[in-house]
């Protein structure tokens, strides 16, 4: 089984949009997914935080507060493994959306841009487990700490969102 931390913002805007991220690569390729990513060596996870976001939207991290976390599972063909574990921690963000720079130029960008996306016109088979789970965040208020289970799961050939 494949594992992965990372570290992800949760973030709405005046008008109760949410911050997501059009994902070119790994199991989440062409649905929305939040923007965050992996610690890098030394690197806690608030600073994380604000450097995945700045990387993959452009936008300067203002204000973050850990909220919670949670493991998922679901079946991803990668090298050698047939199922990812993905333990995704979450923080409530907010952005300087008056000042936006260019997108990170680096090896690894797995972000082709920002959506601010209406939560009420989302369909689940557009977002990767974390919108789900920001979105049922943004009405309970709370993030279930028990591990979520995938059995099926389809990495899409063309987003569906657009």
């Amino acid at each position: 089984m494949h594992k992965h931390k990372g570290i992800y913002c949760i973030c709405t805007n005046d008008n109760g949009h949410l911050l997501t991220v059009e994902k070119n690569g790994g199991p989440y390729k062409n649905r929305l997914d939040l923007p965050g990513g992996t610690p890098e060596s030394g690197e806690t996870e608030i600073e994380t935080v604000v450097r995945e976001v700045l990387e993959e939207t452009g936008y300067q991290v203002l204000s973050a507060v850990k909220i919670g976390e949670r493991c998922y599972e679901l079946p991803w063909t990668y090298k050698q493994w047939t199922h990812s574990q993905h333990t995704a921690v979450y923080y409530l963000c907010t952005v300087d959306e008056t000042n936006k720079s260019s997108l990170a130029d680096i090896t690894d960008q797995d972000s082709n841009g920002v959506l601010w996306v209406d939560i009420g016109s989302l369909k689940k088979d557009w977002c990767s487990p974390l919108v789900s789970e920001a979105i049922h965040y943004l009405s309970e208020k709370k993030i279930p700490a028990e591990r979520k289970s995938y059995h099926t799961w389809e990495v899409l050939q063309q987003p569906r969102y657009k």
